[in-house]
């Protein structure tokens, strides 16, 4: 959980265990007790500590700080995630889907789906997905859009803890389903500062920068979505936007409303300066400049959300093995080598990235699943439909 110290104007926080991932915030696991044809790629961030991911279009349906004991915790709300939503809801299971940003996935920022079965070829993205995860919530699947930070194992309970912001989710099984959008540090003084200054989520660390000035880096609507949380506490948020986005959209007009933002178009972050005490500020580039040129900017917190194609896997902790790859290693049921604790979807990093694909996976888990929750040695294939 985040812990703070006091620094020379605020208390800073510091990230346990695990960080915040980048392009799409994850959350970070941390083990106890021993130790899509996706057109265009999404962001995610990692470094040894991350952060796993959420989001969705749905409101959270429960209050802060609540602890809900549950049957299955799915963390991402994709194809992979909701199919198996959508079978061990059907099974009676208790299913709680923590989903980072419905708007951040491969499938959500895919334009249209030409090779889905029996799916008219211009659906778009968003439309089968936003179609996917209604059914899961119909079949009594809770969906929440919350940003996962913290995984603990307990090994002798075989209880799995999952933190978020908004509460704890206590599951007999847990799911990792958080694709492949991940990427590596790349802003200098990035990797250096995650955690004491440098985050991944906003909605995590927001409240640490009251009457500060932030940064956002990004031009998603994740990146927008975050920087507008962040206009409830910071004196000023600087949205740094490599590229110019359309005049038209929603979006940007809304976050530039705001009288406490500032954006810096065409423009990045060459790098994140600070001490021992975190971050102390951050130097800009424009484009066409030259390097000497860079402007320094004074803020105490980077918010980063980048693009990448790696499995966003650093949150999960040593005790999960992963592939030579980057992927996580599954059986064919999709267990991991952590009783139940299953992985799906590209977080697998095969080369068979298809919404399809993804949603099998989803299916196959829920199956192991329904059997592992029940003492079962064997699957019971027609459990689904008794």
């Amino acid at each position: 959980r985040p812990t703070t110290r006091p620094t020379r104007r605020r208390m800073r926080p510091i990230i346990v265990l695990s960080l915040l991932a980048a392009g799409r915030l994850f959350p970070v696991l941390g083990f106890l007790g021993g130790h899509h044809h996706h057109h265009h790629h999404q962001h995610y961030h990692y470094t040894t500590r991350q952060r796993l991911f959420g989001g969705s279009n749905l409101k959270m349906s429960s209050p802060a700080g609540e602890d809900v004991p549950c049957d299955v915790v799915i963390i991402g709300g994709g194809p992979a995630g909701c199919t198996c939503a959508l079978y061990t809801s059907r099974a009676n299971h208790k299913t709680v889907i923590l989903d980072k940003n419905p708007s951040a996935g491969a499938l959500a920022i895919t334009s249209t789906i030409a090779n889905y079965p029996g799916v008219d070829p211009t659906t778009s993205g968003t439309a089968l997905l936003d179609a996917m995860r209604q059914q899961a919530v119909e079949y009594g699947a809770d969906y929440r859009k919350a940003q996962v930070f913290l995984l603990e194992v307990d090994e002798e309970s075989e209880v799995k803890s999952v933190y978020t912001p908004e509460g704890t989710f206590r599951a007999k099984c847990v799911v990792f389903a958080t694709g492949a959008l991940g990427r590596k540090p790349t802003i200098k003084g990035e990797a250096e500062f995650l955690g004491k200054g440098v985050s991944y989520c906003a909605t995590c660390d927001g409240a640490f920068y009251q009457e500060s000035p932030v940064a956002v880096v990004g031009t998603t609507q994740e990146a927008m979505e975050e920087a507008e949380f962040l206009t409830k506490f910071a004196s000023t948020v600087h949205w740094v936007t490599p590229t110019t986005i359309p005049e038209d959209n929603m979006s940007m007009k809304e976050l530039l409303s705001y009288e406490n933002v500032k954006q810096w178009t065409r423009t990045r972050i060459v790098s994140i300066e600070g001490d021992v005490s975190g971050v102390t500020g951050a130097k800009l580039l424009a484009v066409g400049k030259d390097p000497e040129e860079a402007e320094d900017l004074d803020v105490e917190g980077v918010f980063v959300y980048g693009e990448g194609s790696t499995p966003i896997t650093d949150y999960i902790g040593s005790n999960i093995k992963l592939n030579e790859n980057g992927g996580v290693q599954v059986d064919e049921e999709m267990a991991t080598n952590v009783p139940g604790v299953f992985a799906i979807g590209d977080i697998r990093n095969t080369p068979f990235k298809q919404v399809v694909v993804a949603a099998g996976d989803g299916c196959v888990a829920a199956m192991a699943i329904d059997k592992y929750l029940k003492g079962r040695r064997k699957i019971k294939v027609d459990w689904i439909h008794r």
